[in-house]
């Protein structure tokens, strides 16, 4: 997994229909901004004039992890490691572990994107809606 797939994929899962302002709601949003060292993008709202990142109101924001560790311990969590086993698992601090696990459970307020991003991770077939 790398980090390039893992930001592609968290954009597929979290703007199906294009990419929408975190704080408005507008789909009137362009590039803001790219960057050399990470394939993180910054947006620019054209409603509210407010910028946002692709991690912007997630419970990946604010996080000194890379995002390709975030979605490997979200591959992990349905085999029930203790975080002990976790921290091994993903090579980090066994409180920044316990940090990732706990956020990834709660889901942050987002149970359907870490949803949509776990049945990506495990190869399941989208499920389409009737109607």
């Amino acid at each position: 997994m790398d980090e390039e797939w893992c930001y592609q994929t968290l954009r597929r899962c979290r703007w199906p229909e294009g990419v929408t302002c975190p704080r408005c709601g507008s789909t009137r949003v362009t590039v803001h901004t790219r960057s050399e060292r990470t394939p993180k993008l910054k947006y620019l709202c054209l409603h509210c004039r407010r910028t946002f990142t692709d991690l912007t109101g997630t419970i990946f924001a604010r996080s000194n992890l890379p995002l390709s560790r975030w979605f490997h311990g979200l591959s992990l969590l349905p085999q029930g490691l203790s975080t002990v086993d976790y921290a091994r698992a993903l090579s980090i601090k066994w409180d920044t572990a316990r940090r990732l696990f706990r956020c990834l459970l709660v889901s942050g307020g987002q149970p359907g994107l870490v949803r949509e991003l776990q049945r990506v991770l495990s190869g399941e077939p989208r499920v389409r809606k009737a109607g």
